[in-house]
């Protein structure tokens, strides 16, 4: 496969991994199973970013990140396949998806849950826009893997410019906002429909809260960028 991301040749493994790897060391149900058959042309370890093939450093939660080219049948392929690909790997990993002369960059926000390093946990996936091939890029960014992992979750995502080491609290801060938005959008159907006016007031003093509430946030998320 071509160097379609442009990373320097000591990070290209361009390897063919055939989909009955994923059947034969993890516990694959017959609905993932499905779509692997149903969903994946095939699935090509394109490159390996770590300290020694790209000069960087790294650390012990992060020694590697794999960087995986799916060839789909449909544009349309759920993306809870790649979620379960994820989950049981120690790596990190983005996913390039590509359909047709398209492509889609994927990437589930992940950590370890404890110091051992011994279990992993998706914080939150993002997902690119589907594009054309030949406007696909992510660009490597830092000088170690926590660095470049974060860039790259920052590029695919939109968050953008963000204080080093702060991707962590970003995610978490995101997801909060967008929890009190979805409420304070539902305060305002409810309040708008409720007949009795001692009841919209009540619901006004909540909307009024839940807006404060969402400044708050949003402040605070303008101080990690």
């Amino acid at each position: 496969m071509d160097n379609i991301l442009k990373y320097p040749q000591s990070t290209i493994v361009n390897r063919i991994v055939p989909k009955t790897m994923f059947y034969k060391f993890m516990e694959v149900n017959p609905r993932v199973k499905l779509r692997f058959v149903n969903d994946v042309v095939n699935i090509t370890w394109l490159y390996k970013l770590s300290a020694s093939s790209l000069n960087v450093t790294d650390t012990e939660g992060m020694k590697e990140i794999e960087v995986f080219v799916v060839n789909l049948k449909q544009p349309d392929c759920p993306t809870d396949l790649f979620t379960f690909i994820d989950t049981n790997m120690p790596h990190h990993i983005v996913f390039v998806l590509l359909h047709d002369e398209s492509a889609m960059l994927l990437i589930n926000y992940k950590d370890w849950t404890d110091d051992t390093h011994t279990k992993i946990k998706i914080r939150q996936a993002f997902a690119s826009p589907w594009m054309p091939m030949t406007d696909l890029e992510l660009s490597v960014q830092g000088q170690s893997l926590p660095r470049i992992y974060d860039n790259f979750v920052a590029q695919v995502s939109g968050i953008g410019e963000h204080k080093a080491g702060a991707m962590a609290d970003i995610v978490a801060l995101n997801k909060q906002i967008a929890t009190a938005e979805a409420e304070l959008e539902s305060l305002q159907k409810k309040m708008r429909k409720e007949p009795q006016l001692d009841r919209q007031l009540a619901m006004n003093k909540q909307v009024k809260a839940k807006r404060k509430e969402l400044t708050e946030l949003r402040s605070k998320l303008e101080t990690l960028k």
